[in-house]
């Protein structure tokens, strides 16, 4: 008990030492003003990861646990429509919770530097991972991570081969890439027009990096996830991902920790739709118990 109470003493220090003054972010769509506590850039193969941790208020009586968000594979480089709060959006809501929330981009992508890579996805997601446990005012035995479509597929190979994930959420993740087997020239040039292919001569082995896409499959890795707590969400009627995907995945998942829900109606991106929302929210709130993290 004594050692507890001087571990977390020491670890307040160390947040009092490291972290930034904070700076309030826009108001996010629903109405929640977000605190950004620590804008980062990570160095990952060569290649900047940018991302931000964002807390419920300025005081931190508390570690919080966190939520570590994995964006998909962009369909188009067209900006985001006005409406539309992003995955602040989604911070907005988790911080109401109680919960630190993780928002980056995957190289390729956003601020982020490189050129897409499925297999890249994976170490910038490890690297946020590795950072996250060490941030200041984070708990890092409650480290939740949810992953939407191709994010989510990076997240369950990570979660195979990390004990840091506490609880994994993939929402509208597919089981399988074989959609990617076709010729490479014609997957990197459509992936080019999207904005996340930046570099000419990129990549310099196109065979190479369409295998990518085959050893991260989640139907290989789910399996051998090593956390707490497993949850699939998938839409009913997702235009992208046949929902049977997400059967097959909770049918390979391990027994014990795995929740399947199916939303009818359902499409792909699901971040969009309440009803996910709300049942990613029960799941938090189940696993977690964010009360005893409160920084009110």
């Amino acid at each position: 008990m004594e050692w507890n109470i001087l571990s977390l003493m020491f670890r307040r220090l160390l947040a009092a030492l490291k972290l930034k003054e904070p700076v309030t972010s826009p108001r996010c769509g629903h109405g929640d003003s977000l605190t950004l506590g620590d804008r980062f850039s990570l160095i990952v193969d060569g290649v900047k990861i940018v991302g931000g941790i964002y807390f419920p208020g300025r005081q931190h009586l508390r570690l919080h646990p966190v939520v570590v968000i994995c964006h998909g594979i962009p369909g188009s480089g067209t900006p985001r429509p006005a409406d539309d709060p992003g995955y602040e959006g989604l911070a907005a809501r988790f911080t109401g919770m109680g919960f630190g929330v993780v928002i980056f981009n995957f190289r390729g992508c956003g601020e982020s530097g490189g050129d897409f890579d499925m297999l890249g996805w994976t170490r910038d997601l490890e690297a946020v991972l590795e950072y996250v446990s060490n941030a200041p005012y984070i708990d890092a035995k409650r480290i939740m991570v949810i992953g939407f479509s191709g994010g989510g597929a990076a997240a369950v190979y990570v979660g195979a081969q990390v004990k840091s994930m506490y609880g994994l959420a993939v929402v509208g993740t597919p089981a399988s890439f074989s959609i990617f087997r076709g010729e490479p020239t014609k997957i990197i040039d459509d992936f080019r027009k999207r904005g996340i292919i930046r570099t000419q001569g990129f990549p310099k082995d196109a065979e190479a990096w369409v295998r990518h896409f085959e050893e991260i499959e989640p139907l290989r890795w789910v399996s051998h996830f090593r956390g707490q707590h497993l949850l699939i969400v998938h839409g009913g009627e997702d235009e992208l991902v046949p929902v049977r995907q997400a059967t097959e995945l909770w049918e390979a998942s391990p027994a014990g920790i795995k929740e399947l829900a199916i939303i009818p109606g359902g499409r792909h991106r699901l971040r969009l739709d309440d009803r996910c929302v709300e049942i990613l929210e029960s799941w938090l709130r189940k696993n977690v118990g964010t009360r005893l993290y409160s920084s009110e």
